[in-house]
This record gives structure tokens, sequence and C-alpha cells, in this order.
């Protein structure tokens, strides 16, 4: 089943509401966010639900985003939730340190497809930093596999991190671009790229296979 049709259509609904909800509005607050987020050439989601149907209208089977980290079908190590009821202190911290300001999930990340974690961050710029600043060597000297990838899809005001690889990912084709820090990363012609918020980082539709 081709999943590329429906996709692009909902990747480009969501690009043309947030040009023009930047051109129409008469009002200062909140519209330097939404031309940044028109003029990225990335796709806008406001709220949880927008980005759930997003990835739904790919094809992919997420439904009902939960904010609970321990939900059915989330990753065992959980997700940076500070809106979840069961939230403490330690949570919310780490929440401002990324810049999240809601979170949430959904699919099952036992199946073949995975699931999806959801982040809007107050502060995309915040959130690119804290990501740059959270890939590191091992105790070889060695980058990760995922730290080569990246494994964070991002849109013009949120990320999704997905828990199956990002390679070859079905959601990349609705415009999302892969965070990739990795300072050794040689994206090849043919390929799209656009400097990331933060220095040393790209966005890119580009992930290099790692098992060669």
């Amino acid at each position: 089943m081709s999943l590329t049709k429906p996709l692009l259509t909902a990747a480009v609904s969501l690009v043309l509401l947030a040009t023009l909800t930047a051109c129409g509005s008469g009002s200062d607050s909140g519209s330097d966010v939404d031309l940044d987020a028109a003029k990225s050439g990335l796709p806008s989601a406001k709220t949880l639900k927008d980005v759930e149907a997003l990835i739904s209208g790919a094809g992919l089977p997420c439904t009902d985003v939960t904010t609970d980290p321990n939900a059915h079908g989330a990753p065992a190590y959980g997700f940076i939730s500070p809106t979840d009821e069961d939230a403490d202190d330690e949570d919310k911290k780490e929440a401002a340190e990324w810049s999240i300001k809601e979170a949430g999930f959904c699919g099952d990340t036992n199946s073949d497809l995975g699931g999806w974690i959801i982040y809007l961050p107050e502060d995309m710029k915040a959130y690119q930093q804290r990501y740059k600043e959270s890939i590191e060597k091992d105790e070889n000297g060695e980058w990760s596999d995922l730290d080569r990838t990246g494994t964070s899809l991002v849109g013009a005001d949120f990320v999704i991190d997905t828990t199956n690889l990002v390679r070859e990912n079905p959601l990349l084709q609705s415009g999302l671009l892969i965070l990739n820090c990795y300072p050794d990363l040689k994206v090849p012609s043919g390929y799209r790229t656009q400097d990331a918020l933060v220095d040393g980082c790209v966005l890119t539709d580009y992930a290099p296979d790692t098992s060669e």
C-alpha cells in the first residue's frame, strides 16, 4: 500500500495552514512564531492532535495520543511529559531543559512500525541546542548509530521521535527533516539539507546506513 499520496496531502494542508495563519493574523501575539514557521518551509502543527493527524494521515497507526509515559505501547524508557499527572519536579526540570511544553505518544513500540513520541517545544532553538549537547562519544571514543543517523523528525514547531529506525521513515515524505548534529555527517547530492537553528547541526532527509 502506498503511503505517499495521503501523507503529502496532509503535509501540504499543514504548511498552507501555517502560511495563512502567518499572513492573516491581525495580532502581534504569536505572529512572529507563525511567520518563522512559514519561512522554515517545514510542516507546522500547533497541538498534539494536529501532529496525530499528520501521522495518521500518512496511513500510520497513530490514534488517541496519550501524555502518559507508562501507557501501553510507550517505550520502556518513557518520554518527557511535563503535563502528565504523575510528572514530578525532576520530570518538569528535564522538560524545562529541553524547552518542552507538552508531549504525547501514539503507536506501539513493540510493533513493526513502532511508535511516535511527539514533543511541542516552547523554543525550538533551545530544544535543538539541548539535543546537540546530549549526543556524545561512548567510552571507546565512538559515536552511536543513533547519533550518526539522528532520531528526531523536525517540523516548524514540533518534533517526532520515532521508536523505530528513522532511516527511510515514511514521515520524511511529508517534508519533515531529521535533526542531525553528528560532526562528520556528509550528505550526498540529491538530498535536501538546510541549516538547523544551532551551529554544528543540520536538517536533512538523509540518514546514513550505519550497517555498511
